[in-house]
């Protein structure tokens, strides 16, 4: 009976919209499908596979254990019918892209987008650096970049940059080493390109305190385990938050949230900049 089974892309895709939005009303208005086609899609999926894929929650669709697991295939399935479609479809798309990313964006979920975007579009070459924000931003501005992934405070976003995703930045100390503040602060540092660092300074100087840089590193690793070990106190993102490490709340000013954005310099051809630029938002979407 199995050999019979025909799983449809556009059933697959629509199953995977639901999901990732939440109900049948949002994905119908993405894949610009009514509700009850969509629906429609749905019933035949679970026909097909006989069993249960999808129960209704108190927050939308959520997947059984079979839909989860029908999951993991639709993703791949789709990917590699989408690729396979864009590969027939000769891209026109040809030029040069010097893209410029911190060590958090340079990640597996970018990769990903890259390194498809380089499949459909071989025509495109594109050069990648790794770099502080404050760096990025200075080449930015030199015209040595075309495209830029970094960090910024949320209030600074500009018109056409383009969202990643936000966060919060907080103070860290060890908690096996903790430190009574004053007002010489040691601090556990990237370099003195460092954003974190550089919104630490700014901080505090309104309070009249400033920081001992005690340790320069350039990877998170390093600058975690230097707080770990009680050289110092340090900032990072909350999702950067170790076992060994602890908020310090209270003593200490708060930062305003930061943003990871994608910012053009302008200088791309408008088709290039426009499908990168759509290929990171859908991947974002998808992932966050």
């Amino acid at each position: 009976m199995a050999c019979d089974m025909r799983l449809d892309i556009d059933s697959l895709r629509a199953f995977k919209t639901v999901l990732e939005l939440g109900g049948v009303t949002r994905a119908a208005h993405k894949l610009n499908l009514t509700q009850s086609a969509v629906s429609h899609k749905l019933t035949r999926l679970e026909e097909r596979i006989g069993r249960p894929i999808l129960l209704k929650g108190s927050s939308g669709f959520v997947p059984t254990s079979d839909g989860r697991s029908l999951l993991s295939y639709a993703e791949r399935l789709i990917a590699l019918h989408d690729e396979a479609a864009a590969h027939f479809q000769s891209s026109e798309l040809a030029g040069e892209v010097r893209l410029g990313t911190t060590e958090d964006a340079a990640c597996e979920w970018m990769a990903a987008v890259l390194g498809r975007f380089r499949r459909l579009h071989p025509r495109v070459s594109l050069s990648i650096r790794v770099a502080q924000s404050l760096v990025l931003e200075q080449w930015l501005r030199a015209g040595d970049l075309d495209l830029a992934m970094m960090q910024i405070f949320a209030h600074e976003k500009e018109p056409n940059d383009l969202e990643l995703w936000r966060e919060d930045l907080i103070w860290v100390q060890s908690i096996d080493h903790p430190f009574t503040l004053e007002n010489n602060i040691p601090f556990v540092s990237f370099d003195k390109n460092c954003f974190y660092r550089r919104a630490a300074q700014d901080a505090l100087a309104e309070t009249g305190r400033h920081l001992n840089i005690v340790l320069e590193c350039p990877s998170c690793d390093g600058v975690t385990a230097g707080v770990r070990h009680g050289l110092g106190v340090g900032v990072i993102s909350r999702r950067q938050l170790r076992p060994g490490l602890m908020e310090i709340q209270g003593d200490l000013p708060v930062f305003p949230q930061i943003c990871h954005i994608a910012r053009s310099s302008n200088a791309l051809p408008a088709d290039i900049e426009k499908t990168l630029m759509e290929a990171v938002s859908e991947k974002m979407i998808g992932d966050r």
